[in-house]
């Protein structure tokens, strides 16, 4: 004979409330197995397994209305709604990571100084704001996998990204003003730029990038490509990169040769 709980039971079982339970009985989502003409609800294994699914999708970040049409329409496609939910919890862990990552800049300089600034924070912002958008977030998707876009969202990741911002700023600045004057990319002046470039790269992959290289390199051919949302890099110019590029790789050749 097939197991049969009364509400009091099968709350105590499951650690529903009385409350809970009719609620989702009067919205589909969980119908007793039984109800006698008195009124009274009994409710079975099958039951118990549905609550276990609710509790999961629920802590997945599903609401009940969702997870209504997961439990009641059987062409949904469960797939692309695990997946899609799993996109929107990666992107709230990295939003979270990068609050962590202002907030900590904000208390070092605090610390150091007894001061915040205030136009360095206010970068910072605009820059994670982006990262968020929804045409950067199409770019993330379309160019990396999940485990990179992990990877991304990661604390580590994002500090050492914040540590070298205004590095990265000053560089771009010396190569627009090089690139604008009409500077030979082989000339000495620009060559020692290259080489600051080539130097500033290695160390800030080996901090951002430290057990995957071949992300870094991936990174770097989508900037020379010019596939970077607008404002996602503090500086980014894609005349630039090429201008740089060229320059970096003949230092390159010419150490090699030399």
């Amino acid at each position: 004979m097939t197991q049969q709980w009364s509400v009091k039971e099968f709350c105590k079982i499951t650690g529903l409330s009385i409350r809970t339970l009719h609620y989702y009985d009067e919205q589909n989502i969980l119908v007793p197995s039984y109800k006698k003409e008195s009124g009274a609800r009994y409710y079975s294994n099958e039951n118990l397994l549905t609550v276990q699914q609710i509790t999961t999708l629920k802590c997945a970040g599903f609401d009940l209305k969702k997870i209504k049409q997961i439990l009641t329409i059987s062409e949904f496609n469960l797939l692309k709604s695990l997946q899609l939910q799993e996109d929107i919890l990666l992107d709230n862990i990295a939003q979270l990571n990068k609050g962590v990552v202002i907030l900590k800049e904000g208390i070092e300089q605090y610390t150091k100084t007894g001061n915040i600034d205030w136009n360095t924070m206010s970068k910072l912002l605009k820059s994670f704001k982006i990262s968020h958008s929804e045409l950067t977030k199409k770019w993330s998707k379309r160019n990396f996998s999940i485990e990179e876009r992990k990877f991304f969202g990661d604390k580590t990741f994002q500090k050492t990204k914040v540590d070298y911002m205004q590095p990265w700023i000053d560089l771009f600045t010396q190569a627009t003003i090089a690139l604008r004057h009409g500077r030979d990319p082989h000339s000495p002046e620009v060559q020692l730029l290259a080489q600051k470039w080539i130097d500033l790269w290695i160390e800030m992959s080996q901090k951002q990038y430290p057990d995957n290289p071949e992300l870094a390199n991936k990174m770097w051919e989508l900037m020379k490509s010019g596939d970077i949302p607008n404002g996602l890099i503090e500086g980014y110019d894609h005349e630039v990169i090429l201008y740089m590029n060229n320059a970096m790789e003949y230092l390159e050749k010419s150490t090699n040769y030399g």
